[in-house]
């Protein structure tokens, strides 16, 4: 319930701090005699119980950056050091990229106006630049853009974020001159002797309303540590010039006003880092205990701290004994074997373990099993459902790739690709420089990406075929999901059926088998 203060108030609180609380008090209790009534207390808000002790709090700008950097480098080590880590990582990355989206294209025929034959030319001149440009590029000729496209997502599930520059080389036999060069998102950092400019936050130079304007990049020298650098250690480099991507960094914003990206594993971190230190001492306790290790005691007490026989002049310095597995050692007489036995892990230990592990998989928006890989208590229904709720995660990043990354780059490779004579475009037709609306006919395409799997294809088969009768699914549609090209599929087809014709053999598709009755023959 709010109370308001006026002047008598804090006059008297002022000058007796107790007699105001008391007018306060007196004040508060009127007012809820009198009738109103007033929000329910909210729990979230209280200070009582367990909640007393929690009082989270925003860090200030160098704070912010300095534990961005941190968990960055944390993310990191568990992708060097931790298997779930690294099994969380790459199944994101392979089912959301796989070996690369590539480009369908299906330009705007009729706000191009052009024919759809004239199109179809369009589109496979095109295909076939976007092909050939993929080939390098690559800015130091090693990796493909298939490559550069499983890279550049690991590094966004990894570190939070994707850094490009742009590039362009005329050298050798290259058919196109731009390329991309791939960097480390940790490059991107604030200057020591900027960290005064409220314009520039993390690295990243803002406008007026957050918008990017540059980025400034570390370049440090051979063995120099990347904190501590000031600006004659870095490069700025603009965002865009002449409406050209320079710098591309991409990340997915969760929150409003967030400039730099976040880590998958971020919100389990520590679960998946005390998991592993778990794991690894149950493991040298196993190993402790498989050695069949024995500690001797002897009752002569002329031998202090035990020993092997003699006299006291004759023990040696070190009484450990190391034995080797399998060895029977034979004591003397006297001497009492006590052997050290360990009771871990616990019979508990599977299902703790397995109990963590779900938690932190959830956390990456992952089902256990495609982290763990274990598919031993998975059946058809329960896969099915799994695989259902992880696919609209793969599709989120999938669209979120395709216009935070693929279509700049597609826009950038068409450009230069006209310039350079290699697409069909009619002599009637507008250029791909016309104007923006045109540029946008013109690189209207499909990515195809990574086939889903089959958990049952007969079923599936099924499914899309009766899909198809009813006009409720394309076969473009049905091709592009399972990572294929509808009109190469058709040409292959048309080729192999011209084969099978020249050779006298004749198509015989093999019978469908009917679905079973029994909806659980499945889980039998």
């Amino acid at each position: 319930m709010k109370v308001s203060m006026n002047m008598l108030d804090r006059m008297i609180s002022w000058l007796s701090p107790r007699a105001g609380a008391q007018r306060m008090f007196a004040r508060m209790s009127m007012a809820a005699a009198s009738g109103r009534i007033t929000n329910v207390r909210n729990a979230a808000g209280g200070r009582e119980g367990t909640m007393g002790n929690w009082h989270p709090r925003r860090l200030h700008r160098h704070e912010e950056q300095l534990s961005f950097f941190k968990a960055m480098e944390r993310a990191e080590s568990l992708l060097a050091n931790d298997g779930h880590a690294v099994s969380a990582i790459d199944a994101l990355a392979l089912n959301i990229v796989g070996g690369g989206l590539k480009p369908q294209s299906y330009p705007d025929c009729a706000t191009l106006g052009i024919s759809e034959d004239e199109g179809a030319a369009f589109a496979e001149s095109m295909e076939r630049a976007w092909k050939f440009w993929s080939e390098e590029a690559d800015a130091g000729a090693v990796l493909s853009f298939e490559d550069i496209q499983y890279q550049a997502m690991r590094s966004m599930l990894t570190t939070g974020e994707i850094l490009h520059l742009s590039a362009w080389r005329e050298d050798g036999n290259r058919l196109f001159g731009f390329c991309i060069q791939p960097l480390h998102p940790a490059r991107l950092r604030t200057p020591t002797d900027k960290t005064g400019d409220h314009s520039i936050q993390n690295g990243i130079e803002l406008g007026r309303y957050g918008e990017p304007l540059a980025y400034w990049i570390a370049t440090p020298g051979d063995d120099q540590p990347l904190n501590g650098l000031s600006s004659s250690d870095f490069i700025r480099v603009e965002r865009e010039k002449a409406g050209r991507i320079i710098c591309l960094h991409r990340y997915r914003s969760l929150m409003p006003e967030a400039i730099r990206g976040t880590s998958i594993l971020a919100p389990a971190m520590k679960q998946f880092r005390d998991l592993a230190d778990y794991v690894d001492y149950e493991l040298v306790g196993a190993l402790i205990a498989a050695s069949f290790t024995v500690f001797i005691e002897d009752a002569n007490p002329s031998f202090p701290g035990g020993g092997f026989g003699g006299t006291s002049s004759a023990i040696p310095p070190d009484y450990t004994q190391q034995i080797q597995p399998g060895t029977v050692v034979l004591g003397q007489a006297g001497h009492k074997p006590h052997i050290i036995s360990s009771n871990r892990p616990g019979s508990m230990f599977d299902q703790f373990y397995e109990r963590i592990l779900r938690a932190a998989a959830a956390s990456t928006g992952q089902p256990y099993e495609s982290v763990a890989k274990d598919f031993s208590k998975t059946n058809y229904s329960s896969a099915r459902a799994a695989l259902l709720e992880v696919w609209k995660l793969h599709a989120l990043y999938q669209d979120w790739f395709v216009r935070s990354v693929l279509t700049p780059y597609y826009r950038m490779v068409l450009e230069e690709a006209w310039l350079r004579g290699m697409l069909a475009i009619p002599a009637k037709a507008k250029a791909p420089d016309s104007d923006p609306f045109t540029l946008r006919a013109w690189c209207n395409c499909v990515w195809t990406r990574p086939p889903r799997g089959q958990i049952d294809p007969v079923k599936e088969r099924e499914a899309d075929n009766l899909a198809l009768a009813n006009f409720t699914e394309t076969h473009s549609a049905i091709c592009h999901a399972r990572g294929l090209d509808f009109e190469t599929v058709a040409r292959t087809r048309q080729r192999e059926k011209r084969l099978l014709e020249k050779l006298g053999l004749a198509e015989s598709p093999s019978p469908v088998p009917a679905a079973k009755d029994d909806a659980h023959a499945d889980e039998q």
